[in-house]
């Protein structure tokens, strides 16, 4: 409940008593367990943030093809980044990162980062397997893949161009994502005349 109220209405604009008031407890209450107003906000972005990532942390790719498990993969991020609390989220992160930077690097290592260190480790499999190029670093791979997959998409929703994706057009969106990322942009007329 204190983590809608802080994401719906920012920081400071949740007062104290407007927590204890929708929440219940007392002032003693929050200062002992959590320090004060910045230590409850802290905690209740964090729980956010582990609530949305395990989704992404529960999805096994590592049985299915590259496609497949890309396909997998992007859906799952793509649907998790353009949920309305994620969003939220996100944009927290932006308004308060000046007053807490510590919260903002914590929400960034639990989001974008966390998603980037799972895809990469399936990619260092793919390339000791010799399926993906080996002269880019795993995380490269997977952070590139992610930005094609997730930013503009997450970025519109950001800003309020799509109130919300449906099925459909997230595997649409990310069916083209994978398609670019295994194939290139390149007509194979041209990749012969490149080569």
């Amino acid at each position: 409940m204190a983590a809608n109220m802080f994401l719906e209405q920012g920081y400071e604009a949740v007062s104290l008593d407007t927590l204890i008031a929708s929440v219940g407890g007392s002032r003693r209450n929050i200062y002992d367990n959590f320090g004060g107003k910045e230590g409850l906000f802290i905690e209740a972005v964090t729980e956010c943030c582990a609530e949305l990532a395990a989704p992404l942390e529960q999805l096994d790719i590592h049985g299915s093809d590259p496609r497949d498990a890309l396909l997998l993969f992007g859906c799952k991020i793509l649907e998790t980044v353009v949920q309305p609390r994620a969003l939220a989220l996100h944009r927290l992160m932006v308004a308060e990162g000046q007053r807490f930077p510590e919260l903002s690097r914590s929400i960034w290592h639990a989001g974008h980062d966390n998603a980037t260190r799972l895809l990469a480790r399936w990619f260092a499999d793919r390339q000791r397997d010799g399926q993906f190029r080996a002269d880019m670093p795993a995380a490269t791979l997977a952070a590139h893949y992610i930005s094609l997959a997730v930013t503009t998409p997450q970025l519109r929703c950001l800003v309020g161009e799509n109130a919300s994706l449906k099925p459909a057009e997230i595997s649409k969106i990310v069916d083209d994502a994978v398609t670019l990322f295994l194939e290139g942009a390149l007509t194979e007329k041209d990749q012969v005349q490149n080569a």
